[in-house]
């Protein structure tokens, strides 16, 4: 369980702090409030982006505070105050409001109260949002207990599903004020681009599509009292199987991609399970992916008046292998008929979208930087057979998935023997006398 300390009560406002001073122990020890039946204050701040791991990496600088006229905007807040020998209580709350990052009880329901000076309390709380078709059902008889069904941000309203638990706490060691740390459960991918290539390299933009992960689970049900592993994800709060009130999932998750709408962001964005891409290195080497991995999914969109249908995994990037509660995924497809598409991806921050991390969905040239590094490699004397090595798949291909400017050469650039330069229908552009040697294919035109 993790500890408060008073020495992180900065992250809030002077009116917060101003607010615990009035019904806090006071520094002589005497208590200001008879009988340790004090209310409860609470401030409350989200993560930015996961996974967090344990409290001690605490910083102010990765977190938002509630806030009730922001962008931190959460709603309906249940907090569950869990003492041994008692029962468990829960009332709801809210941002208060013009108070940047305190908790307010909500009309109708009544504060928490500590119960007793010395005795130990753990706090769990929870949002339960709801879309047009998907979000948080709370249970009727597990009370801190929800099944939750994944899609996007309309479907859904996940974007404000957060979770906490702080504790074991007692009034007479932390004063009445409790900070509430919250993390995301879920993870989200937005989709920003998907782009058709035709036989002679030719894009063209698409604004509608239909994504199926078939693996992946269209519901889940959690528990916000679930007791966090050490060292692990305090977003994780899933059951899993043996878990009381787990709930086998069906799977195949459908993602509805639009945005030819004015409120495209809604539809751009999935929200999903945290889930681990599986490997697939039959897809690394331009196979076709492998059915069964939880990151393969199937990408149908109209192409020119035709229906037409793509498969496609996550399984297999550079680096990253799974997508964990409270990350955030930015992701640019192609697709061609005939031939291996390309994946971009970047794990960014969830508030500010700072990028952080910058994969791909398998190695290849997907920028004027990277054409301009593998033009580096590939001009060299001997040439860096390791460092050409990562832009390569199995079999030493070098797939190109954009065009390459090497205006430059003028002479003979040589791909070197046992090595495939593959430009997937792209225009590789070199200078007057250039030209290109060895085992080259699928240049445009």
């Amino acid at each position: 369980m993790k500890k408060i300390g008073l020495g992180y009560l900065t992250l809030f406002s002077a009116a917060v702090l101003a607010a615990v001073s009035a019904v806090s122990c006071s520094r002589d020890g005497a208590s200001s409030v008879p009988d340790g039946d004090s209310d409860v204050v609470f401030g409350g701040a989200v993560r930015k982006t996961g996974p967090a791991t344990k409290a001690g990496d605490f910083n102010e600088d990765d977190f938002i505070m509630i806030n009730s006229s922001s962008s931190a905007v959460f709603g309906d807040i249940s907090i569950c105050s869990h003492v041994d020998g008692s029962e468990d209580v829960i009332s709801v709350y809210e941002a208060a409001d013009g108070v940047e990052g305190r908790l307010a009880v909500k009309s109708g329901s009544q504060p928490l109260i500590w119960n007793g000076l010395d005795a130990g309390h753990t706090f769990y709380a929870w949002t339960s949002p709801s879309g047009e078709s998907g979000g948080v059902d709370m249970s009727d008889t597990d009370l801190t207990q929800g099944t939750v069904t994944f899609g996007t941000g309309r479907d859904t309203g996940l974007e404000q599903f957060i979770v906490a638990e702080e504790g074991p706490v007692s009034y007479q060691d932390n004063g009445s004020y409790v900070r509430l740390l919250f993390y995301r459960p879920v993870a989200k991918i937005r989709l920003e681009s998907l782009t058709h290539i035709d036989a002679n390299g030719s894009r063209t933009q698409i604004e509608q599509c239909s994504i199926l992960f078939p693996n992946l689970p269209r519901t889940s049900v959690f528990d916000a009292m679930k007791e966090r592993v050490d060292g692990g994800n305090y977003g994780d709060v899933w059951l899993v199987s043996g878990d009381t009130g787990y709930v086998e999932p069906e799977n195949g998750l459908l993602w509805k991609w639009d945005v030819t709408s004015g409120n495209s962001v809604a539809d751009s964005e999935l929200f999903l399970h945290p889930f681990e891409f599986g490997t697939d290195p039959g897809a690394a080497d331009g196979d076709q992916p492998d059915e069964t991995q939880p990151g393969y999914f199937i990408v149908t969109a109209e192409i020119d008046g035709v229906e037409k249908t793509y498969f496609a995994s996550l399984a297999g990037m550079i680096d990253v292998t799974e997508l964990q509660a409270g990350q955030f995924m930015r992701m640019q497809l192609s697709v061609q008929d005939g031939a291996a598409g390309g994946i971009g991806c970047q794990i960014v921050d969830w508030n500010t979208e700072t990028e952080t991390d910058v994969i791909h969905r398998r190695p290849g040239v997907y920028s004027a930087e990277d054409a301009a590094s593998l033009l580096q490699i590939l001009s060299s004397d001997p040439v860096d057979l390791d460092a050409l090595d990562r832009f390569c798949t199995g079999g030493n291909v070098i797939h190109l998935y954009t065009e390459v400017d090497w205006s430059s050469v003028t002479g003979t650039l040589t791909i070197p023997d046992g090595y495939t330069l593959d430009a997937q229908g792209y225009a590789v552009i070199l200078g007057n006398g250039g030209s290109l040697a060895g085992d080259v294919t699928g240049l445009a035109g």
